[in-house]
């Protein structure tokens, strides 16, 4: 994952911290930024399944299936995925080996996640997922502003020693993201987007996941 200087400096700026020109320089702010970046991006990137850092990849199935007696097939996960979105079946996957999808699409494939890996019923497990390698250039301007109000946020205490910075940077980056998430829909108004409120609540249930069509 490549860290964002713009990013970076656009967080500085908040807090009228001097910017950094390389991420590796030897300076407080460069060090902090490197300390906070990545985990504020994830914190972001699993709010909501946005559609710039959306990937489909076919699972690969393990051998050793530990939970067999519950769950039909065992896959390992994609090596950059922040959350699961949904399954997608396969096109072969169907009643009669169809080579095409049937009219009206399945809304529920379960799977539970654990310890790295998907269990699912599905043969042949197709994943939509959030990728946590999001480089700058795949960035809407909303989203690098909200990323940067919640990296500032991160870098008040220890750059500035003020919790009250915090606290009011935080507010703005909550305005922030939820702007993002609205440009994001508003940017593809033929997919039917799961609202924030329906992903914390399918997130917050824990790994076990019945996802409906995104």
């Amino acid at each position: 994952m490549a860290i964002s200087i713009t990013v970076c400096n656009l967080a500085l700026g908040e807090l009228r911290a001097p910017p950094i020109a390389d991420i590796d320089e030897p300076t407080t702010e460069a060090a902090e930024c490197r300390r906070y970046y990545a985990h504020c991006l994830k914190l972001l990137l699993e709010r909501f399944d946005w559609s710039f850092a959306t990937k489909v990849a076919t699972l690969a199935e393990l051998s050793v299936n530990p939970r067999a007696s519950e769950w039909a097939h065992a896959y390992a996960l994609p090596a950059d995925m922040a959350t699961a979105q949904r399954l997608v079946p396969p096109l072969n996957g169907w009643p009669g080996g169809a080579a095409i999808l049937p009219a009206v699409p399945v809304l529920a494939q379960p799977f539970i996640i654990e310890d790295g890996v998907l269990f699912s019923q599905m043969r042949g497990a197709i994943l939509e997922y959030t990728t946590r390698d999001v480089a700058e250039a795949d960035m809407p301007g909303l989203f690098s502003d909200a990323l940067a109000y919640a990296l500032a946020a991160r870098l008040a205490v220890p750059l500035r020693d003020s919790r009250e910075t915090k606290g009011q940077l935080l507010q703005q980056a909550e305005i922030a993201a939820q702007r993002a998430i609205a440009d994001d829909i508003n940017r593809q108004p033929h997919r039917d987007v799961r609202s924030p409120d329906e992903v914390a609540a399918v997130r917050g249930a824990g790994n076990c996941c019945t996802m409906g069509v995104s």
